[in-house]
């Protein structure tokens, strides 16, 4: 069996010999029942399905969730705490239920793709022209094609009368393709194979018959299916939050260890020294960072819909902020899938598309010529037509031009028909006695074709050299990236039988070049992207003359670019090293698309990719963040991270920003919770070690007090809280590293200053004013609390200066602080929390020492620098 790309190259007869089958007649219906158990259906095949259980079991597959849930049982069973065992059970099972949900949605990609495959087909079997079940189509059936049908499986076209495709969906090529039975090179690009039919694509407009080559998973379709098999990648945030999960399970059995030692050594009871360490175990472990990061990610979803950028799953909110490379589609997201007519050159040299609006004879001419030869008509939905016929009537209209009253004045009389070979159309009508023969096609066929052309003058005659100027005029439109046309007519005296006959000795009347439509806001983004440090690279399956002149629009220049051709030759760690030298990549196949996002993430980029057709959709999936366009197909949507519900490419910059701010706050979150609770590990250790014949530094439950109120409202104000910074002068990635060894130095060194507020409460309460180790550990238990919430002011500020906080901040610290108070000098509190009520100046030394501990954090902060931002 010939490859997939071997079939384009062949000629019919030799596919036919080579499928054994028959051109006309088709297959046996015996043959085919034997060949459809080999092959099997013509369905997209579908992969081993996880289970509802199996799902659900991955979503605890997190080196932090079973620290939570160590925490959980530790806290219910061995120290009563049914309340904090709850709390920490309802949170995994919180963060569980979402993961699930998300992930469910995602196993709708391939249906979308298989809504894709064409429900019945017409084939010729034994013979006879019949409808079959798309499902059943077989290598070597011949199938019947004509405008309006999908495509039903891969195939090499036998016959063509004026088959245009569209394959926009597969290829992302923006234009309609005219397909013929004329062999292509071996080997080039799918977009290229003109030869071929694909499964998935729609006729535009002809008819057409093909000889079937693929079905089911080895059609193109069926191969874009098949790099959805590897799972959503591991977003940065997770990656890091598991770096957290695994080092703060070692930090925390290494405290339990030390003070359980340290007791032991101070002669207290095992049973005490038992409880003690696994509360301080317990509250090493922050078990509100789950609940904050998801609170957090979920607030800036909701941000993010307000922006028209809706975010499917909840860690990619955070992954936009540590891109640095986009890969993005050309055709519906950089330029509008719209054609547009860019220029206008007469004939007699004369140029600017506000000569369609004169009335220069020419310029009426061409108007005329654009209205009449051209298949577009009105209906309920708008034009109807080829896209560049669509161009021509918009173009008209502009200029107040109608195309319907123009056809009214000059009906069609006849016409010959645009194909693939032919690479022209005319049409005829009455001019009076006589008629007239308007032709519209490829330059280099309508300038071979004529014989003078127009000018204010009349009919002048073309000569050789004035030939050759025309064609370097066509030559010059489609280098920048146009797609141009020629048009011209041809004056009878009498009506023809076949105007195809008469299309000779015209007169060249002009020539009209359309470009796509760059969406207006797209220039502006891109540079807006530069400046946030995010490279822009755009990957499409169009030719490489319209991607450059589409680059230059929108500004991405300075790069080189590469052609499918040879992008197919290079594998991706070969293409990694100089992957950053590319600006531009052209007539890409699906499948390379997804090796120019591996290149880049081989060379350490983080990679969104965004898209709206069938042919990103592996990409997508690749991709560290896939962005769909909202208008786009579904699979595109499915496959995608995040969708962009106005199709805006500037959205895109307005989401890094927010994916910026959203990291920031969360490496915010969890400096604050592992510097406060590394502040109890060095407190409880200083107690025991130093002052342990005054007693048990802190109880089990007040431990654990003490890390639900920063857990808590702090920690989730520090997660909602509005950047205090612009965080778009941030480099793409900045601060990634939550652990690096500066900021535990750093946290580390915050955790003592806390811890030393609660020391100097201690040691004044213990030896100035001579309170009782109940009032003293009083004492210490709310300096640690509110020198926590102090501590959140700090790190939000970092080493800038401190500013007004939000509104939910304020909240948050002042119900704390009023909690705070309602254990100590209430009975209830005072019972639960074994606290005591303290006078005027015992309160007055926990605030002074909390105070003191926020100063000097502060300025440990301008003497480093804050944390790595």
């Amino acid at each position: 069996m010939l490859t997939r790309r071997g079939w384009s190259a062949r000629t019919c007869d030799d596919v036919a010999a080579e499928l054994d089958t028959h051109v006309e007649h088709g297959l046996g219906s015996l043959d085919a029942s034997t060949r459809l158990d080999t092959h099997g259906p013509n369905r997209i095949s579908e992969p081993a399905r996880w289970t509802r259980v199996r799902r659900l079991a991955s979503q605890f597959n997190d080196v932090l969730i079973w620290l939570l849930l160590a925490a959980a049982l530790v806290s219910g069973f061995f120290l009563g705490s049914w309340i904090d065992a709850g709390a920490i059970a309802a949170i995994v099972i919180l963060n569980a239920a979402i993961g699930y949900a998300q992930e469910s949605r995602a196993d709708t990609a391939l249906e979308s793709l298989r809504e894709l495959e064409a429900p019945a087909a017409t084939v010729i079997r034994d013979g006879v022209v019949s409808s079959l079940d798309a499902r059943r189509l077989v290598p070597g059936d011949v199938v019947l094609l004509e405008a309006g049908n999908q495509v039903p499986a891969d195939g090499r076209i036998s016959n063509a009368v004026r088959l245009v495709v569209n394959e926009a969906p597969l290829t992302g090529e923006s234009i309609p393709v005219v397909k013929s039975t004329d062999p292509t090179p071996e080997g080039v690009a799918v977009a290229d194979q003109t030869s071929m039919l694909f499964s998935g694509t729609t006729v535009v407009s002809g008819r057409g018959k093909m000889i079937v080559t693929q079905t089911g998973p080895s059609t193109e379709m069926g191969q874009i299916a098949a790099l959805f098999s590897d799972g959503q990648p591991t977003t940065p945030l997770q990656v890091e939050l598991a770096r957290v999960g695994r080092r703060l399970g070692v930090v925390a059995l290494a405290a339990a260890g030390v003070i359980f030692g340290a007791g032991l050594i101070r002669s207290f009871p095992v049973e005490t020294m038992a409880l003690t360490a696994v509360a301080l175990a317990v509250a090493a472990i922050p078990e509100g960072l789950p609940a904050v990061v998801t609170v957090s990610l979920a607030g800036g979803l909701q941000r993010m819909a307000r922006r028209n950028a809706i975010v499917r799953r909840l860690p990619a909110v955070e992954t936009l902020g540590a891109v640095n490379v986009i890969c993005t589609d050309k055709t519906g997201t950089l330029t509008a899938n719209e054609l547009k007519v860019g220029e206008i050159v007469l004939a007699d040299g004369r140029a600017g598309l506000e000569l369609l609006a004169s009335d220069d004879p020419s310029a009426r001419a061409l108007a005329t010529a654009a209205a009449l030869c051209n298949d577009v008509y009105t209906s309920s939905e708008g034009l109807v037509g080829d896209p560049t016929e669509i161009a021509l009537i918009d173009a008209l209209r502009a200029i107040g031009l109608s195309y319907e009253d123009m056809r009214d004045q000059a009906p069609r009389l006849d016409e010959a028909g645009f194909d693939g070979r032919r690479k022209r159309m005319s049409t005829l009508h009455a001019e009076g006695e006589s008629f007239i023969l308007y032709t519209k096609g490829a330059p280099e066929v309508v300038i071979a074709r004529s014989g003078s052309y127009y000018d204010d003058a009349g009919p002048v005659t073309l000569d050789e050299s004035k030939r050759a100027e025309q064609q370097a005029i066509a030559e010059r439109l489609a280098a920048g990236g146009m797609r141009t046309l020629a048009f011209a007519l041809r004056r009878l005296s009498r009506r023809p039988e076949d105007p195809a006959d008469e299309e000779a000795k015209l007169c060249l009347i002009g020539l009209v070049g359309l470009n796509e439509r760059i969406r207006p806001e797209v220039p502006s983004a891109i540079e807006l992207a530069g400046e946030a440090g995010v490279t822009t690279v755009m990957v499409t399956g169009d030719h490489a003359t319209t991607a450059r002149a589409v680059a230059d629009a929108v500004g991405l220049d300075g790069g080189e670019l590469m052609e499918g051709h040879r992008l197919s030759q290079t594998t991706s760690e070969a293409l990694s090293p100089q992957i950053d030298s590319y600006r531009v990549f052209a007539r890409v196949d699906p499948a390379d698309k997804v090796k120019i996002i591996e290149a880049w993430k081989s060379a350490g980029a983080t990679v969104a990719m965004t898209g709206d057709g069938v042919n990103d959709a592996p990409a997508l999936h690749r991709a560290d963040i896939g962005v769909a366009m909202g208008s786009g197909t579904d699979v595109a949507r499915e496959s995608s991270a995040m969708v962009l519900a106005d199709d805006n490419y500037a959205t895109i910059v307005t989401a890094i920003a927010e994916g910026r701010r959203i990291f920031n706050n969360l490496r915010n979150v969890v400096h604050y919770l592992l510097s406060a609770n590394a502040s109890e590990v060095i407190y409880v250790l200083t107690g025991f070690l130093i002052f342990g014949y005054l007693g048990e530094p802190l109880l089990a439950v007040q431990l654990l007090w003490i890390n639900l109120m920063s857990d808590a409202m702090p920690a989730i104000a520090l997660g909602m809280d509005l950047p205090t910074r612009d965080v778009m002068r941030d480099r793409p990635g900045q601060g990634r590293d939550v652990l690096s060894a500066r900021n535990v130095s750093l946290l580390l060194g915050q955790g003592t200053i806390l811890a030393g507020a609660a020391v100097l409460a201690m040691v004044i309460g213990s030896f100035a004013l001579g309170l009782d180790h109940v009032a003293v550990r009083t004492m210490v238990f709310s300096t640690l609390v509110f020198s926590q919430l102090l501590h959140a002011l700090s790190v939000r500020a970092g080493a800038g200066p401190l500013s007004r906080p939000g509104r939910l901040m304020i909240w948050s610290l002042v119900g704390a602080t009023t909690l705070q108070f309602l254990v100590v000098y209430t009975s209830v509190g005072q019972q639960i929390l074994r606290t005591v009520a303290l006078d005027a100046t015992a309160i007055a030394v926990t605030i002074g020492a909390s105070a003191l501990s926020m100063f000097l954090v502060r300025r440990l902060n301008s003497l480093v620098g804050g944390d790595d931002t």
